[in-house]
């Protein structure tokens, strides 16, 4: 099925205080089969949003008054829409951006000027991934925190760890956290040695990262899980 045809109806919420962009975002989403609803605020989206419930936000970061930080920051805190899937919209892609964007919540971004079909697929990929809840993603863990089984593959990340790591939210569940160490520290993993802290070398990665790992472990000792704490290092 093409990325561009949503897999189940859904609402999309629209905020940007651009009519052109809100134009050109409602003729998109409309033209997939989305129920669009706009707002042209911060404050006019929480209204609309505790009103009429969507399942889905498409905000715009810079925005006068109420910034799509703020707006994103007090969704967060409102439980009922805790989950609720985020992008944001942005003119920036630098890592910084994106960093406060998670920071405040936000589940993805796309950047302008946005491509039609990045678009869609980005918007059709957090609505499949909230509605069967696989992402791997978990929300409520604070700062960058990776846990893997004892087999080192990856079985939740919280979102400043994807940031970190530059991975995409999709696949993460797919990845063996071994394979971001370097060959020496691999081999000294798969001789059975427990490393408790070691530094990645990430190629998309402006700075090293810095990596704690704890083993969590039964009675005997054996490990059930791996918790691995990161912290952007330094040259």
């Amino acid at each position: 099925m093409p990325d561009d045809v949503p897999l189940f109806e859904a609402t999309v919420l629209v905020v940007d205080d651009a009519p052109p962009n809100v134009k050109l975002l409602r003729l998109i989403l409309k033209d997939a089969g989305y129920r669009v609803l706009e707002a042209v605020s911060g404050p006019e989206a929480l209204t609309t949003l505790r009103r009429d419930k969507p399942d889905i936000m498409v905000l715009d970061v810079r925005m006068p008054g109420m910034t799509g930080y703020q707006v994103c920051r007090e969704i967060r805190d409102d439980p009922e829409f805790a989950a609720l899937p985020v992008i944001m919209v942005t003119a920036l892609s630098l890592p910084e951006e994106r960093l406060k964007g998670i920071e405040a919540g936000a589940t993805d971004f796309i950047s302008k000027p946005f491509n039609k079909k990045e678009l869609l697929a980005r918007v059709r990929a957090s609505l499949v991934l909230t509605k069967i809840g696989k992402s791997g993603i978990v929300p409520q863990l604070p700062g960058a925190v990776v846990i893997t089984g004892p087999d080192w593959k990856i079985l939740a990340m919280s979102p400043l760890a994807t940031v970190l790591l530059n991975t995409p939210v999709p696949g993460i569940l797919n990845l063996d956290f071994r394979d971001l160490l370097a060959q020496d520290e691999q081999a000294r993993v798969a001789a059975g040695a427990e490393i408790a802290t070691f530094r990645l070398h990430l190629p998309a990665a402006r700075l090293p990262v810095d990596a704690r790992h704890t083993p969590v472990g039964d009675a005997a000792g054996n490990p059930l899980l791996r918790v691995i704490t990161l912290n952007e290092g330094k040259e």
